[in-house]
């Protein structure tokens, strides 16, 4: 287990981040704007294959169905989830102190999170080139008292067996065109992006 921190509760987290009531049609893009704050909708910007090949798939990620491969409920409460992902390609759900982490193909070693308390966006953008995916890009939800409505787009190497992936960056959310700026990121630099490196930090993104 990659994070032993103590939680209130697993079921809690799990309820808190299936159940998010911030997601609706501007999470079907992973990465969407921040909301107005008079609650109305902003449309996500739609990707389009590109000259070079790269385009965007997107699953829904329902941690309720996910599979659970490990847990404790002891004292430094955690959880870790198989879930379902893109064209056989699964993701891997790490929960601890209220934060999750999210690896797509294979597990890695690293929870790589954002600092505050946590949710997960409910839908997972796969970036692919000439139809074979790359990347992932999933916002993280600020849940902490003091976060207010800040968001961050997570930009994940994918692993295979022998080459877990990794957080390639981190964007804040209300980046300008901060959906495309995730796109390009990962689109530049995800394949051959080095995991021993620190991840890249746009704006208030850790």
């Amino acid at each position: 287990m990659r994070a032993s921190v103590a939680i209130p509760s697993v079921a809690l987290v799990l309820a808190l981040a299936a159940c998010s009531q911030g997601d609706n049609a501007a999470d079907t893009d992973a990465v969407p704007s921040p909301q107005p704050s008079d609650g109305t909708v902003e449309k996500p910007d739609t990707p389009q294959q590109s000259d070079d090949g790269y385009t965007s798939a997107y699953t829904k990620l329902d941690l309720e169905s996910c599979r659970v491969l490990d847990q404790s409920t002891d004292e430094g409460t955690w959880v870790e989830l198989r879930c379902a992902g893109y064209e056989g390609i699964e993701l891997f759900v790490s929960e601890g102190d209220l934060r999750f982490d999210v690896d797509a193909g294979v597990p890695n070693e690293t929870f790589q999170t954002i600092m505050a308390f946590n949710e997960l966006g409910e839908t997972v953008e796969w970036r692919l080139r000439e139809g074979e995916p790359f990347a992932t890009i999933i916002r993280y939800r600020d849940v902490s008292m003091q976060g207010g409505e800040r968001s961050v787009l997570a930009v994940d190497k994918i692993g295979t067996t022998g080459a877990p992936g990794c957080r390639v960056a981190q964007i804040a959310g209300d980046t300008p065109r901060a959906n495309a700026r995730a796109r390009a990121v990962a689109d530049a630099d995800a394949a051959t992006f080095d995991c021993a490196k620190e991840p890249r930090y746009i704006g208030d993104a850790r």
